[in-house]
């Protein structure tokens, strides 16, 4: 039995994952924040379960190198080795991102919602973008995932109004990434800078942790902003790839709005794109609605790792 996570700046998600059946057992939710650091969330995960794995795959939002990562939404610094010394078992770590873009091959039909596109080139490189606590984004080329910050790219606005939006970020925050527009803050950058322009205040519930969530329920106008800029990007990362294999948006914010992304501004922010447009109007793209996307790419880098537990991986 193997332990997989996807541990993100809201949540921790564990599950054991049973390389025989192929299939998620125990599957077990934690605040992130409130816990000391990631070997705290696992001893948690083990003392609530009682399993025993053998190994783990860990998805953690942030880059990865030799085995460590520096947290990107967390005060925390991972060292896997140093982790699977402390409870018995090797641990290995990997972008979150990584890990989402591994999952991929192993969804079904019923786990995904195309919009747009025609159909997917078989081989082609795919990307993957999704907006939950941060923005990740990571490639597909063959059997070999390409993961990146690419979310702290710079935001480039398009229009007078998302050019003025990026000014308000720059004189708030020094810079304007894609993260600060696609994500659960991002969200509330929207809001908060459209209530601005509006000359309103911003109600007191925007400094509370529940504040992206009340501005998917309370405010459709930034929400339909927000798909039409969640469309920008994920056809920048269509075009910087060709990723005539499909672009897949995940994350926690995109599955919950899939008829307002189906509306029309989504695809045509995706297509958009100029010279190129006619040809990224092939590229299909697909919001994913499983669950436990990470927990699956966590699953598939160990089989990958190890091809006698997972034939045809």
């Amino acid at each position: 039995m193997w332990l997989v996570g996807d541990i993100g700046g809201t949540n921790a998600r564990l599950a054991a994952f049973d390389p025989t059946l192929r299939r998620l057992e125990t599957v077990r939710t934690y605040a992130s924040a409130a816990h000391a650091d990631a070997a705290a969330v696992l001893q948690a995960w083990l003392r609530d379960t009682g399993v025993g794995p053998s190994a783990a795959c860990l998805g953690i939002a942030g880059p990865v190198f030799g085995n460590k990562c520096l947290a990107t939404n967390l005060p925390w610094s991972l060292d896997g080795d140093a982790i699977g010394t402390d409870l018995g078992f090797p641990v290995r770590l990997v972008n979150d991102f990584y890990a989402a873009a591994r999952g991929i091959s192993r969804l079904e039909p019923e786990d995904v919602v195309q919009i747009g596109g025609g159909a997917v080139v078989s081989g082609a490189c795919l990307g993957v973008i999704g907006a939950g606590t941060g923005l990740g984004e990571a490639l597909v080329v063959g059997n070999r995932v390409v993961a990146g910050e690419g979310g702290h790219a710079e935001f480039g606005p398009a229009t007078d109004r998302e050019a003025a939006f990026a000014a308000w970020l720059i004189a708030r925050d020094g810079r304007a990434s894609w993260e600060q527009v696609l994500s659960g803050q991002g969200l509330v950058n929207l809001a908060r800078f459209t209530l601005e322009v509006r000359g309103a205040d911003a109600p007191g519930w925007m400094n509370e942790p529940s504040a992206p969530r009340q501005v998917l329920e309370t405010m459709p106008l930034v929400v339909a902003w927000f798909a039409e800029l969640l469309g920008a990007e994920a056809g920048n990362v269509a075009l910087r790839s060709l990723a005539r294999g499909g672009v897949y948006v995940c994350g926690g914010i995109a599955p919950r709005i899939v008829p307002i992304l189906a509306a029309g501004s989504f695809r045509r922010r995706f297509e958009g794109k100029g010279k190129v447009g006619a040809a990224i109007a092939e590229i299909p793209a697909f919001v994913v609605t499983h669950p436990h996307l990470g927990l699956l790419g966590a699953a598939a880098e160990l089989a990958n790792m190890d091809e006698s537990n997972w034939e045809g991986a």
